[in-house]
């Protein structure tokens, strides 16, 4: 799995983002801006790379978890683009935010979130033989 120093090498290796949500642009090089769980970091990675070759000028306004899918805003786009991003989005409900393996999006657990099957048990709390 992706750890969180692994997705801030990614982000320094190409420069970082640019973050557009104050008066004042600044460049992120560091996962930590990305309100989302270490398992869609490999999705946003890729994400990240076919924009880039889709001619994004990788200007961020958001990168967050919302009822249980990934939220990824930009300041400018085109078809494109928002392809891309909208492909990414519908792809995070079928992966696990805390592991990458494949999860489905659960809403009985007092908020929406994507887990597989191990993560949904831990956080419900159920204990059933091989899933300690």
């Amino acid at each position: 799995m992706m750890k969180q120093q692994d997705m801030d090498r990614f982000l320094e290796s190409i420069g970082g983002l640019i973050e557009m949500r104050w008066q004042e642009p600044h460049i992120i090089t560091s996962s930590a801006y990305m309100d989302i769980g270490e398992g869609w970091y490999p999705l946003v990675k890729k994400l990240i790379e076919d924009l880039l070759a889709a001619g994004w000028d990788k200007e961020i306004c958001q990168i967050k978890e919302k009822f249980g899918g990934l939220r990824f805003y930009v300041r400018k786009s085109s078809d494109e683009i928002n392809m891309l991003i909208r492909d990414a989005e519908r792809a995070s409900y079928t992966i696990c935010e805390r592991t990458g393996k494949p999860g489905e999006l659960r809403r009985d657990i007092g908020w929406w979130q994507t887990l597989c099957e191990a993560e949904y048990i831990k956080t419900k709390g159920i204990q059933l033989p091989g899933y300690e």
